[in-house]
């Protein structure tokens, strides 16, 4: 009989140890399955129109596919695989555009690193087009290293390996240019 006890209480142990055993297996898959990747974005955003304003004025409208926000990250940024499209406004109302095919803003520095057909038309008819510009937002200024070309409203054409001006640009150091200008006699 004592035997008898013993055999049904250590089955009893066994199915209980299995049950535990297959349950916290379980809750484990299930946790798992809510863990986010290191690598993975914070947030993701699709088909965003953003609207900038200062003191009630629109001063900028962003437009992209898609935004990959990492401001969680130890220096945070927001990725812009598919490109961007932004709408700068002055005072005026006088729009100009700035494309590229990608784009990433880092949050502590205010850097903008624009790449892949970055193109800028001015409100006053200015072009210009390169691989790759820097926006640094803190000082509004504007760079690169890569080859650029620019199209100036009077006609001027300048090609050079780089330059920086200010974001309006009525301040242009370009080096190694060659270009046509057009004077009058």
């Amino acid at each position: 009989m004592q035997k008898r006890i013993l055999y049904i209480l250590g089955n009893l142990v066994t199915a209980f140890a299995v049950t535990l055993f297959f349950s916290c297996q379980s809750k484990t898959s299930q946790t798992n399955s809510y863990r986010i990747d290191d690598d993975a974005p914070i947030a993701e955003a699709f088909e965003v129109n953003l609207k900038y304003t200062d003191s009630g004025r629109l001063t900028a409208v962003l437009r992209t596919p898609k935004i990959k926000d990492y401001t969680n990250k130890g220096f945070g940024y927001r990725e812009f695989p598919e490109g961007i499209v932004l709408d700068i406004i002055d005072k005026d109302g006088k729009v100009s555009v700035v494309t590229s095919d990608y784009a990433i803003s880092y949050v502590e520095t205010g850097l903008i690193d624009m790449r892949g057909n970055v193109d800028i038309k001015t409100a006053d008819s200015t072009h210009l087009m390169a691989k790759q510009l820097y926006w640094d937002q803190s000082i509004n200024w504007v760079f690169t290293d890569q080859p650029y070309k620019s199209i100036l409203p009077d006609g001027n054409v300048n090609e050079a390996d780089g330059f920086d001006a200010n974001q309006d640009f009525t301040i242009l150091n370009s080096r190694i240019n060659e270009g046509i200008m057009f004077i009058e006699e």
